[in-house]
């Protein structure tokens, strides 16, 4: 099978070919919050997003924090923000920023594109621009299984929204220097007691040490 080598030339693609589907579109943007990061941009989507991440409100940190599709408007620019996949920074936000309010056929077009965008960029996070197999496919998989599932134990000890669970797994891990993906597993590890079936054969290991120590001190703190 021939191997396929993901970048930023495909999310460049993706972006430019949405652009071109919507009539009036000024921007397409492509973010990361809380980490407030902005990977990808076209037109005024570079200015927009970076004044929601700098000023930590807006459209896009309200997908982000409540993991759901948000309209809006920035400087006076109609935008859909749609949160996708997620990364060690948080989750990846596509925005589209319109003269106009959005349209049925805006939001249908931008629902068909948008999980290839988030795919594309999941894989080039989780990869770092390493040619793709099949089995670092599965195990990305994987290790997202195991954020979600540490996002529902956070959720249901401090009984609070998706994203404020999520934030909190964030700041943790880049405050212990430790990879979220390895915090989430040693977090489902000390609740559950065993990752799931078929984890080892597509070379999803235990933790190391820090992640442990760190998840301990979590749970510890928020279950009090």
């Amino acid at each position: 099978m021939e191997q396929v080598k993901f970048g930023a030339e495909l999310i460049s693609r993706l972006m430019d070919h949405l652009s071109s589907q919507l009539k009036g579109c000024v921007g397409v943007g492509l973010s990361v919050w809380p980490d407030g990061k902005l990977l990808r941009a076209a037109g005024r989507a570079g200015e927009l997003d970076q004044a929601q991440l700098d000023g930590g409100e807006g459209p896009l940190v309200e997908a982000s924090r409540y993991e759901r599709q948000v309209s809006g408007q920035v400087a006076g620019v109609d935008v859909v923000a749609v949160p996708g996949s997620w990364g060690d920074g948080g989750p990846v936000v596509l925005t589209v920023y319109l003269d106009h309010s959005p349209r049925v056929s805006d939001l249908q077009a931008i629902e068909e594109i948008e999980p290839l965008v988030a795919t594309a960029a999941a894989v080039i996070e989780f990869c770092a621009g390493e040619v793709l197999r099949a089995d670092q496919m599965v195990r990305m998989v994987q290790h997202r299984r195991y954020i979600e599932q540490a996002k529902g134990l956070v959720m249901g000890a401090r009984q609070c929204a998706p994203g404020d669970a999520f934030e909190l797994l964030v700041r943790t891990s880049q405050n212990a220097n430790v990879k979220l993906r390895h915090l989430a597993a040693a977090l489902v590890l000390i609740v559950g007691g065993t990752l799931e079936d078929g984890a080892e054969e597509v070379g999803v290991v235990e933790p190391p040490e820090a992640a442990f120590d760190t998840a301990h001190k979590l749970w510890t703190a928020i279950k009090m």
